[in-house]
């Protein structure tokens, strides 16, 4: 079978920091294009990455013939619009998460993939980040016994979300974007899911957006949610983004009625706490686009084209992060 030809549309962040190196290297594939306005961003990559067209108009990276699949890594007011695009071209679609900036979009594009016969993958990341996948296998295999809680925590700094996302970005827009917490919460909704194989049937939060003036008015957010999974385990959530760099991390703990607990802190570590010994570690470090999972994603994507199997991480899954993701969101108790 011949390689995978793979087009990224958007060079951002993620785009030109995990996809396009991703597709360079996997076995299977090949950068056929890249697309963004700006012509030193997605030239640059190019270059670097040995991306054979280059254009400006991510229209023209549809229509590409040597582009099998597209990747949407562009900001998520865009996505619908840009994966509907390449879903009529009978292109397959790795779209960023959230799917779309509503709920109602999320479907059209759904329903668009189905009738088109072609893959429409949400980007679920924590799915394949080094320490969750451990984390996981750990559960699975009886480490804390039968579980019943499950905690994530992440805050990321403010300063490192104005870097990304300056004052006049997409992401401050509330109404137009669903806003940071919202773009940013999926992925460890999703990851509750996916740990447990269970569903999310209820969730309670309360949330308080800030006004950041000294980043010239991006929005610092603080949250925590409470969940009830469909197998019985409790959750709890806390997010922030108004933190100073020094407080950034994330960590997941996973508590069993063994007394035992799995936690599992940034994308490198795990430790198991128990009674004898109490702590053993695990260093599971992954360099470059691997390390939050983005190469293992990319070639899971890769391999589902090319042996006409559909992806177990389905439209659905990213719908669902989306739904919960946008309760909590709206849950807003405070806003200064």
């Amino acid at each position: 079978m011949n390689d995978i030809g793979v087009g990224v549309i958007g060079c951002g962040f993620v785009g030109r920091g995990a996809h396009v190196p991703a597709f360079a290297m996997i076995n299977g594939a090949r950068l056929a294009a890249v697309a963004d306005p700006d012509p030193k961003r997605r030239n640059k990559a190019a270059a670097k990455h040995g991306a054979k067209s280059s254009y400006e108009d991510y229209q023209d990276l549809i229509n590409d013939p040597e582009v099998d699949a597209v990747v949407v890594a562009i900001p998520t007011p865009l996505h619908a619009k840009a994966a509907l695009a390449a879903i009529q071209a009978g292109k397959h679609v790795l779209c960023e998460m959230p799917l779309a900036a509503s709920l109602e979009e999320a479907d059209e594009m759904i329903e668009a993939a189905e009738k088109k016969g072609v893959f429409l993958m949400p980007g679920l990341t924590f799915s394949f980040t080094p320490n969750y996948v451990k984390a996981k296998a750990m559960l699975n295999a009886g480490a804390i016994g039968k579980p019943s809680a499950v905690l994530y925590r992440e805050f990321i700094s403010a300063s490192d979300l104005a870097s990304q996302w300056p004052a006049s970005s997409w992401m401050w827009k509330v109404e137009q974007s669903g806003g940071p917490l919202y773009t940013l919460a999926v992925w460890s909704i999703d990851l509750f899911r996916w740990l447990f194989d269970t569903e999310i049937d209820d969730v309670q939060a309360a949330v308080k957006y800030t006004t950041l003036e000294k980043f010239g008015g991006t929005l610092g957010y603080d949250a925590c949610a409470t969940l009830k999974l469909a197998n019985g385990v409790v959750g709890s959530l806390q997010y922030s983004g108004s933190v100073p760099r020094s407080a950034s991390r994330s960590a997941l703990e996973l508590v069993g009625d063994s007394t035992c607990v799995i936690h599992a802190s940034g994308n490198d570590k795990v430790t198991l706490l128990g009674e004898d010994p109490s702590e053993t570690v695990w260093s599971v470090k992954q360099p470059g686009a691997a390390m939050w999972g983005h190469l293992q994603q990319d070639g899971y994507f890769v391999h589902c084209i090319r042996n006409g199997q559909p992806p177990e991480i389905t439209p659905d899954d990213g719908r669902k992060a989306m739904e919960i993701a946008l309760k909590i969101a709206n849950s807003v108790v405070s806003r200064s």
